[in-house]
């Protein structure tokens, strides 16, 4: 296989030399991928995304919370690159801090040789990636983590949230449905309630029964929502909901009889 098939570089940070040999194989077999190098200590990872400038760096070290981190805001830090972490164990707070620091996802170590390169090839393409389980889980300790001042900060501020200071932008929320970011982004009351839905963890199956519509009409109205404001999955739109304040649950809103 040539060199010029290998369209996206990607850095592994690995401390297991046998993932590290199984991942480059693994790439072989994949046209899409690259592995440029390998790095097998947290030390090694800033010096190669120098020298190689990948579009990935996946994540396989054993680190401490805080090491962590550190490693992705030096990634993060460096140039526009994009990063996944390979863990079984994190916690639903651990996982938001991760967000919180620039990580694009995370990935199950046993996870499919399916998946687990579509979890890269989505990252890559500017995705986010978490198992659709999460994101519950993850609404839930995004609304008990901000404090209340938090609500009404303005964009531009930096705030501390438990000492770190962010964006208020980034993590902004709001438990009800800001008319004036409905009219911004031309949604429509049907595309609202639904991404109301979504953020309450429905599925489409559970949203087409609330609503009394098909499947079909809840994944259309998702393609719709996608273009609209820019987001390319259910991970992506329900944060983007959290933080721009348009995630009104279906319960708040007149949900028969909408457009």
């Amino acid at each position: 296989m040539s060199q010029q098939s290998k369209q996206l570089p990607i850095i592994l940070a690995s401390d297991s030399p046998i993932f590290a040999d199984s991942f480059k194989a693994h790439c072989n077999r994949v046209p899409e991928l690259e592995r440029v190098a390998c790095a097998g200590s947290r030390d090694e990872v800033v010096p190669l995304l120098e020298s190689h400038q990948p579009k990935l760096v996946l994540i396989d070290l054993s680190l401490d919370r805080c090491d962590l981190y550190a490693l992705l805001s030096d990634i993060h830090d460096s140039g526009d690159v994009r990063s996944l972490i390979m863990s079984d164990d994190l916690e639903n707070t651990h996982m938001f801090r991760l967000l919180q620091r620039g990580a694009n996802g995370v990935v199950s170590r046993r996870t499919s040789l399916e998946l687990f390169t579509k979890s890269i090839l989505s990252v890559i393409a500017g995705e986010f990636w978490i198992s659709r389980a999460m994101i519950s889980e993850l609404v839930h300790q995004m609304r008990q983590t901000m404090p209340a001042e938090l609500l009404d900060a303005s964009d531009n501020k930096l705030i501390p949230v438990d000492g770190e200071k962010v964006a208020s932008s980034a993590v902004r929320t709001n438990s009800g449905t800001r008319e004036s970011d409905i009219a911004k982004f031309g949604l429509t009351p049907r595309e609202t309630q639904i991404i109301g839905a979504l953020v309450d963890g429905q599925t489409n199956k559970d949203i087409a029964s609330t609503l009394g519509i098909s499947e079909y009409t809840v994944k259309h109205h998702l393609t719709s929502v996608y273009d609209k404001l820019g987001v390319y999955n259910r991970v992506e739109l329900v944060l983007f909901a959290l933080t721009h304040g348009l995630c009104a649950a279906p319960a708040d809103s007149a949900l028969v009889g909408a457009v």
